[in-house]
């Protein structure tokens, strides 16, 4: 596919039109069609459109008889709503969308904003923690919070009760941003409609869900992963063993983050964990000041904070992908023959398969399509 056939933003980062939004939304609600493979789909057709057309014949080719595709009915039903709440849809090609999170190997394609929309082109610093946070905590978070705002950075967090709560508050007056876990009009916990309100009226939401739909626990990691995404760093207070704020200080490693930690009571079961990061190599720090002296430089150089994550090896070498659309069935059976229910890094399955890159890449496209393909981090694989 040449580029005179993609969309209009689709080459870059400019407005997409109607038409467009709507095969891009189509394309990102499609069955078995999650962020890597929409960018991968995008990459070798060109357009949303003509991924679409493209898609029952890939999830054939991987196993798959039939792929549901995302009807335009329902995509347009989904765009109405969000409209009708006021919400503002931002494809991940289009300049508003957030440059940071834009920068991601897999960004959300997609994500719903209510409020200013233009706050979201701050740097931002995020802060997690626990839910049932001790009264210290809370007036520490706020302080802090309000400090870092104070010193120019947008704080993002998950509107969760405890320490997101205590943060969004304390940088109402700077700028505060609430991914969420669910659709954008949904607020969980419900207790914090009032702050999600003033929020909404003097920073903005986010959310890479529809409209309307209500949290589950699967959705809280991919909010986890939005919340670390925007940001520079991430600061954890008061975070257990086992804690979602964990999972997203191990999303902000992955995708390059600086990870700072708050100390706290070796006594305290709430601080093991962001303790256990202090061991581990997270940036200790008492202040706002001491998170400033590390991200005041990026924020002086925008360049470093706009960088883009590395591109994975073998998986978004897009344009080899596409030169090469023709796999035989002894290729494919080769390549499938290498999967197991164990993750195998993709760059071994090029390397034992003897296949080009490319082949693997579709191959492993087609897989995933068909629903017979999981994704690990590293960019490893296993089979369904």
């Amino acid at each position: 596919m040449n580029a005179q056939t993609m969309g209009d933003g689709e080459r870059g980062r400019g407005d997409l039109s109607a038409a467009a939004r709507l095969d891009w939304l189509r394309l990102i609600r499609s069955e078995n069609v999650g962020p890597v493979i929409f960018r991968q789909l995008l990459a070798r057709y060109g357009s949303a459109g003509a991924a679409l057309q493209a898609l029952p014949a890939l999830a054939r080719r991987g196993g798959r008889r039939r792929i549901k595709l995302c009807t335009v009915a329902a995509a347009e039903d989904e765009l109405a709503a969000a409209e009708a709440i006021g919400a503002r849809p931002l494809a991940s090609c289009e300049a508003a969308y957030p440059q940071r999170l834009g920068a991601l190997a897999d960004p959300p394609p997609l994500i719903y904003v209510l409020g200013d929309v233009t706050r979201l082109a701050a740097p931002a610093v995020a802060i997690v923690g626990a839910r049932n946070a001790s009264a210290s905590a809370i007036r520490y978070t706020q302080r802090l919070a309000r400090d870092l705002g104070e010193g120019g950075l947008l704080i993002a967090s998950g509107l969760a009760r405890g320490i997101d709560t205590a943060a969004h508050a304390g940088a109402l007056q700077s700028g505060t941003v609430a991914v969420m876990a669910g659709g954008i009009d949904v607020v969980y916990p419900a207790e914090n409609e009032a702050l999600y309100e003033n929020i909404i009226a003097q920073g903005a939401a986010i959310s890479e869900m529809p409209p309307g739909t209500r949290p589950q626990a699967r959705h809280f990691p991919r909010r986890n992963r939005l919340v670390s995404g925007l940001a520079l760093g991430v600061v954890v207070i008061e975070a257990a063993e086992r804690s979602g704020s964990l999972i997203t200080a191990r999303f902000a490693l992955e995708q390059g983050r600086e990870v700072f930690a708050v100390p706290g009571s070796p006594m305290d079961p709430r601080c093991r964990g962001s303790n256990r990061l202090i061991r581990q190599g997270a940036i200790l720090i008492q202040n706002a000041d001491e998170v400033l002296e590390v991200i005041g430089p990026m924020i002086q150089q925008p360049a470093l904070w706009a960088m883009s994550e590395e591109p994975e090896s073998g998986v978004l070498n897009y344009e080899e992908a596409g030169a090469e659309q023709s796999d035989s069935d002894a290729e494919r059976r080769r390549l499938t023959a290498l999967l197991g229910a164990a993750p195998v890094a993709v760059d071994d399955l090029i390397r034992l398969s003897e296949l080009t890159p490319a082949h693997v890449i579709t191959i492993l496209l087609e897989l995933e399509l068909a629903g017979r393909l999981d994704r690990h981090a590293g960019n490893r694989v296993s089979i369904s």
